[in-house]
């Protein structure tokens, strides 16, 4: 699994369906390799702090780019998700800047 479907129950993030999921977990290479992103299936996302998700959890979209920031040394990692990879952008800090890297597996 690429993507797994997560939702907030009693203050901690729990696996779910992907119909109930509020968050997906990716596990990305590179200097920031998990991510919990917050994510809607369904109508805009307007006026939101969510991504559109296409809801797929071997080969997930997700919109917009995702921008991450590691401290102490603020690496920062800019990358797209589409059909299940990550294509890190050039404005990347780290080494895999202007790749693109299948997503690893989320266990």
């Amino acid at each position: 699994m690429k993507a797994k479907p997560m939702k907030v129950q009693g203050g901690t993030y729990v696996e779910c369906s992907v119909e109930e999921a509020t968050y997906v977990r990716l596990n990305m290479p590179g200097p920031i390799p998990f991510r919990m992103i917050p994510v809607q299936l369904r109508g805009t996302r307007e006026g939101t702090p969510n991504w559109s998700w296409n809801g797929d959890t071997e080969r997930p979209t997700l919109k917009p780019s995702i921008l991450s920031r590691q401290p102490p040394v603020c690496e920062r990692c800019h990358t797209w998700v589409n059909d299940g990879q990550a294509q890190f952008l050039s404005d990347s800090t780290h080494e895999l800047a202007g790749q693109t890297l299948d997503l690893l597996d989320v266990e």
